[in-house]
């Protein structure tokens, strides 16, 4: 018998679908040396799928002159031009977007990232692929909490016990377990998500069939794809 097909799919943003982490990267940097400081690349890893103020806090403790939104909003500023100017979509995203499409499985972003980020990915993507996009701006509490995907199925109109999470952060696989997805991992930037969770190289060759096949065998002992 055919598994049936996810309710939903939810999908993380930076380091997920598009690879705007150096873009952030670079900001941070550029913020530090506004102030006459540094910020490693242990701040960086130590950042990402956290909620922005606490990046933006350390930088302020560092010296970094304005306040907590003034320095997120320089960087998000950077950042958006960058996708402005390039897209930076990573392997198999748009491919594996527009499959799940026309399969009619329902898909959403869910990031910790700012709504004008967001809204920039979502007329990016394969028409229809994106219906809706929860971001830092629409929640009071961030990835790790639940709420950013709790939000999201909600809005999507979908079980949750019945859906999947793509995540880069352990922060992000956090959220997506507490919410009650099951968790498809990516592991570029860490091979331990905390969680039980799918283990994945990258959304290269990951088709809708995979995600059909693989939903029941999500939960429990984490596996390698």
């Amino acid at each position: 018998m055919t598994s049936p097909l996810p309710a939903g799919v939810l999908f993380d943003m930076d380091g997920t679908l598009v690879d705007t982490e150096p873009h952030w990267q670079s900001a941070q940097e550029s913020l530090a040396a506004s102030a006459g400081t540094v910020w490693s690349q242990e701040d960086f890893e130590a950042s990402i799928g956290r909620p922005m103020e606490r990046w933006a806090t350390i930088l302020r403790d560092r010296g970094v002159s304005g306040s907590i939104e003034e320095i997120i909003n320089q960087a998000v500023t950077h950042v958006s031009a960058q996708m402005r100017a390039e897209m930076p979509w990573l392997p198999g995203a748009r491919e594996l977007l527009t499959e799940l499409a026309a399969a009619g499985v329902p898909c959403a972003l869910v990031t910790n990232n700012t709504s004008t980020n967001a809204e920039l990915l979502l007329e990016a993507a394969p028409h229809g692929a994106l219906r809706l996009a929860v971001s830092s701006d629409d929640v009071s509490a961030p990835k790790p909490d639940p709420e950013p995907y709790l939000t999201a199925a909600t809005r999507l109109g979908i079980d949750p016990a019945r859906s999947i999470a793509f995540e880069d952060s352990a922060a992000g696989a956090t959220s997506a377990y507490r919410a009650g997805l099951a968790v498809w991992f990516l592991t570029g930037h860490t091979s331990d998500p905390g969680i039980p969770a799918r283990l994945l190289p990258s959304l290269d060759s990951v088709t809708t069939a995979d995600v059909q096949a693989g939903l029941a065998h999500t939960e429990g002992t984490p596996q390698h794809a």
